[in-house]
């Protein structure tokens, strides 16, 4: 897996970390299945479910951040200034 292509750069150390425990614990739970060692296997299969959500979380901002880049870039093709909107917005938010 290319993380960068999923993940944001401040949280790469985090998924790679992520990415290889559950790929470790795959591998421990495919082990004990074999070996008949379901209970440990199945204990392992809740961190296994915690890294892969942990991994969801981490690729969902990372699929946020890129829609709004991607609302930033149109907006600045069809001639809207960012700025000014987020001035617009800030002014209007002081006067409430």
């Amino acid at each position: 897996m290319r993380l960068h292509d999923h993940f944001l750069p401040e949280d790469l150390e985090q998924a790679s970390r992520e990415h290889w425990c559950a790929k470790e614990l795959l591998d421990r739970i495919s082990l004990l299945t074999d070996v008949g060692e379901i209970e440990k296997a199945k204990h392992l299969s809740i961190d296994l479910t915690r890294s892969l959500h942990e991994l969801s979380r981490l690729s969902d901002k990372k699929k946020e951040m890129d829609k709004v880049k991607r609302l930033f870039e149109q907006m600045n093709m069809n001639g809207i200034n960012v700025q000014v909107i987020r001035r617009i917005g800030n002014a209007r938010r002081d006067e409430v």
